[in-house]
């Protein structure tokens, strides 16, 4: 109540700010301005929803009851949604009142007024139900498909529909590159806040509505109806987190050591944690090219590629907390506290590696990457990973804690980012002494810092083998 009280006082107070600076003039509101104006409304309420999603229990005492009764499963699903529907409605409603403001102040009468805010409620209602549905499938795409335990899949359905929904507005809210007008000028017309803004035009130009319009705002409605109708059939909280099977049959090598990095690297491979991480920077070298290609982004493309080169060196940060748990068999079997170091040492540096030429032939391949860039990043890579591995064993990943792969990541980027400045620091001041070749004194300033991370990796290694 708190939250929704504060929503609409705040609402209230700034479409008044609002007011008392436009003055009295009348303005007419063209589909443009109209699509510029719900652009907002329509990200505010696509935020709401998708965030209450995500903070919504698994399950309740509610649903188990209703299940145990003669109602179907449609029913059910309809009505455990109400309240993140309603609440969301709410917020979204109260933060948009500046919105509903400006279509009074600008209508020619009362009629005309009570309509487009008849409309304007619509319009926010089937946002709301549009993101919902496409949060509940993509949520059971993730699942079912993807394999993601609960806590990721809706989590990145979440984030999914909010990149989805700024994609369908951007146009209008961001400025526009001259470049890109064309390319995306007609499919954004069909845009759901632009065949909106279309639709209450008229009440201000007085010209109808084109007939497309009317046939495009039944499909926006009709697909979410869709969807909703087929996801309300499944039930996402009663898909088992399955076990990711990765080189099921792949045969062991023949030689001891191999044979448990293969075993230590299998079991990062098929880890929840690792999948997503990897997942994520797939979907950033995939955003990275694609900005690659507009001339008005490369600049931003061309900065961010060196340390997009070198993040898969860091994945095998939750290798340590995935195994440390059954150290002790290998500790038993060859009689070695540190049994467990030389696989998973060999384990981590194989995917990274594996990862990591993925990654750099693709920016190669765009171009993103040149031989100027490898006297910097292989240093930078050999860092990335000590760091990986020394924060992994430091602060090791816990399946049982749902934050410890983010505090497990905070820690390896602390210690990567310190140990990388110290690098490009003192590689500055140790290049002037090489004149043209100055690159030598970063390569030279990376090499300390290697050794000095090796060092403490090993003593951390000695310390919590001895420990455990």
């Amino acid at each position: 109540m708190t939250a929704v009280a504060t929503a609409m006082a705040f609402g209230t107070i700034l479409a008044l700010l609002v007011g008392s600076a436009e003055g009295t003039q009348q303005i007419t509101l063209t589909p443009g301005l109209l699509s510029f104006m719900l652009a907002g409304p329509f990200l505010t309420i696509v935020f709401l929803t998708a965030l209450f999603s995500i903070l919504g229990p698994s399950r309740n005492s509610l649903a188990t009851l209703l299940e145990m009764l003669p109602v179907s499963r449609r029913a059910v699903f309809a009505g455990l949604q109400m309240p993140v529907l309603a609440l969301s409605f709410i917020l979204a409603f109260g933060l948009c009142i500046p919105s509903l403001a400006a279509l009074w102040r600008t209508s020619v009468d009362g009629w005309a007024a009570a309509v487009a805010s008849i409309l304007f409620v619509a319009f926010l209602a089937s946002a709301e139900l549009l993101v919902l549905a496409m949060f509940q499938t993509l949520g059971y795409v993730y699942r079912r498909w993807l394999k993601l335990p609960r806590y990721y899949a809706l989590t990145f359905a979440g984030v999914s529909c909010f990149i989805i929904s700024t994609l369908l507005v951007w146009t209008d809210v961001l400025p526009l590159p001259e470049s890109m007008a064309d390319t995306v000028e007609g499919p954004r017309n069909f845009a759901m806040h632009r065949l909106w803004g279309r639709a209450l035009a008229p009440l201000w130009t007085g010209a109808p509505a084109p007939w497309q319009d009317l046939v495009m705002g039944v499909i926006w409605l009709a697909v979410p109806l869709g969807l909703m109708f087929l996801v309300a059939r499944v039930d996402i909280d009663n898909h088992a987190d399955v076990t990711l099977r990765l080189f099921a049959n792949a045969p062991l090598p023949r030689n001891r050591l191999l044979a448990a990095a293969y075993i230590d690297g299998i079991q990062l491979l098929r880890s929840h944690q690792f999948t997503v991480l990897v997942f994520l920077l797939a979907i950033g070298l995939g955003g990275i090219v694609a900005l690659s290609t507009h001339p008005e982004f490369e600049f931003l493309a061309a900065a961010v590629a060196p340390s997009l080169a070198v993040a898969p060196c860091m994945v095998g940060m939750q290798s340590y907390g995935l195994t440390s748990r059954t150290h002790w068999v290998q500790r038993h079997l060859i009689g070695r506290a540190t049994s467990w170091v030389a696989p998973k040492l060999i384990a981590c540096a194989m995917i990274s590696l594996v990862i990591g030429a993925v990654f750099v032939g693709s920016l190669v391949a765009a171009g993103l990457l040149t031989a100027d860039h490898w006297a910097r990043l292989i240093p930078d890579a050999v860092l990335a990973w000590a760091a990986g591995m020394i924060g992994g064993v430091l602060v090791p990943f816990s399946r049982e804690q749902p934050l410890a792969s983010g505090a497990t990541g905070f820690t390896v980027f602390l210690i990567y980012g310190a140990s990388s400045s110290a690098s490009r620091w003192t590689g500055t001041q140790l290049g002037k002494f090489f004149g043209d070749a100055s690159y030598l004194g970063e390569i030279l300033s990376s090499a300390v810092l290697t050794v000095l991370l090796a060092s403490a990796l090993g003593l951390l290694v000695l310390r919590v083998s001895k420990d455990g």
